[in-house]
């Protein structure tokens, strides 16, 4: 009996091994066809429109396996991208408070949050979803682009400046032209109020973070004015146009008015024929032209604009020679039709745009430091063709 015993105990033994592993194997079977079930219900909810009823069974389904978090990232950047931000927050919020997500996973699930308040407009929560994923290597840039355009849309550039050592350890050249920027407003608002010296601090800040900001200089140039320091406003109209030469046009009268202040008017046309040459700027022609007149008479300064309009027409350009015809002309009826033709060609160019961004496209008749259209910044600069430099 007891040999019978020895012998039945083996087989028990595999008995019951081989029971469980089949009611291992009934139960992952039956989890599998609960998430398919689930998944399967709320595709069809989907389907019929009921969207939310669709968003509680497919998020029930995380709960069931990890593999289902990209398909849940998946559907609520198809909410967001429709429009539907509160049930693509839904889901999100709902990854963020799963304790099994990978680390990846759930930095993922917080960015993507941070996203659908900031297009939501709850900035202050986008940002705090930001601030927590700077020390991320994969979403800390990303992350501090957006903070960056939350303190761009809500001014506040001192939050913005804050993050300075963040900016500077990416090297990246676009956070850098952004804080350049920050610097810019900073130092706007304290000319405004006369803090003269904090603002030549602030200036000197961004063109430490972007020797390439044109901007910069050009309110160096307005501090320099102001306290009559004309030589130096000269010298930064000067670094405006190696900085960015479409940029240049705008600044051109006051910069001969710098050099008038210093009385080297010669020297200020010596480097407008300069930038010409380089440029074919419409404005640089004219201001040039203008000067050949005053100082060698009306028709060497007739050949060389007839010169240049030919190698280069422009309207602005074909309005000035009328103007020099009609200065000349000694017939008033050719005078009055010469009028009729200035006036029409003012009345075109009134109606184009001035400046032109060079990111997206957007067309101002009014210079904007940012795009109102793509928030870009130093973008918008004078239009240039046959309608404009």
């Amino acid at each position: 009996m007891l040999e019978l015993l020895f012998l039945l105990l083996p087989i028990a033994m595999g008995y019951g091994w081989f029971m469980g592993r089949n009611s291992i194997k009934q139960n992952t079977h039956s989890e599998k066809q609960d998430l398919s079930i689930k998944y399967s219900t709320g595709l069809n909810y989907l389907f019929s429109n009921q969207q939310d009823k669709a968003i509680d069974y497919l998020i029930e389904a995380l709960k069931v396996e990890d593999d289902t978090v990209e398909a849940h990232f998946a559907l609520a950047n198809l909410f967001r991208k429709r429009g539907e931000l509160d049930r693509a927050l839904k889901v999100h919020e709902h990854l963020v408070r799963q304790k099994h997500l990978r680390s990846e996973e759930k930095q993922q699930a917080l960015f993507e949050l941070g996203k659908d308040f900031l297009s939501a407009g709850l900035f202050d929560r986008a940002e705090s979803m930001f601030l927590k994923l700077l020390k991320s290597k994969q979403f800390g840039l990303k992350s501090l682009s957006y903070l960056m355009q939350i303190y761009q849309s809500t001014k506040d550039w001192d939050q913005g400046v804050a993050l300075k050592k963040a900016i500077i350890k990416t090297r990246d050249k676009k956070l850098m032209h952004t804080l350049a920027n920050f610097y810019c407003e900073l130092a706007t608002s304290a000319f405004e109020n006369e803090q003269f010296i904090e603002v030549l601090e602030l200036l000197e800040n961004a063109l430490v973070q972007d020797p390439n900001s044109c901007r910069a200089n050009w309110l160096m140039a307005r501090i320099y004015e102001h306290h009559e320091q004309y030589e130096q406003a000269c010298r930064c109209y000067q670094d405006i146009y190696h900085q960015d030469s479409e940029f240049f046009p705008d600044v051109i009268e006051k910069m001969q008015l710098c050099y008038t202040k210093l009385d080297a008017q010669d020297t200020f046309y010596k480097f407008i024929r300069k930038v010409y040459e380089e440029t074919a700027s419409t404005s640089t022609l004219i201001c040039y032209v203008n000067h050949l007149e005053s100082k060698h008479g009306t028709k060497k300064a007739t050949d060389f604009i007839l010169s240049a309009l030919k190698r280069r027409p422009t309207i602005r350009g074909f309005k000035h020679f009328v103007k020099m015809q009609m200065s000349q002309s000694e017939q008033q009826t050719t005078s009055e039709h010469l009028d009729v033709i200035k006036e029409l060609i003012s009345a075109y160019i009134n109606v184009k745009h001035r400046y032109s961004c060079r990111t997206c496209g957007f067309n101002s008749s009014t210079h904007y430091w940012s795009c109102p259209s793509c928030h870009d910044w130093e973008q918008l600069k004078p239009v240039r063709g046959l309608e404009g430099e």
